[in-house]
């Protein structure tokens, strides 16, 4: 599966969510809402409250993990 342009990383995320069920609701609407905050600080000059990152470092890394495994599987 492979995107490219605009749009791509939301067609990643919405690719994530249909054919890996072991990422439930709260965690695609995590990488989302990610994304969307990524946008924000690279097109408008958005900033982060500064307890953002340790306030969702622990769902981001478990993340991580679920991601790493189904990597590691492929292998």
């Amino acid at each position: 599966y492979k995107t490219q342009g605009e749009g791509a990383h939301k067609k990643l995320i919405e690719y994530l969510e249909k054919n890996y069920p072991e990422f439930k609701g709260h965690e695609i609407s995590l990488i989302d809402d990610l994304r969307i905050i990524r946008n924000r600080i690279a097109y408008n000059g958005f900033f982060v409250t500064e307890d953002y990152p340790e306030r969702k470092s622990k769902d981001i890394q478990a993340i991580i993990e679920k991601l790493k495994l189904i990597i590691y599987k492929k292998l």
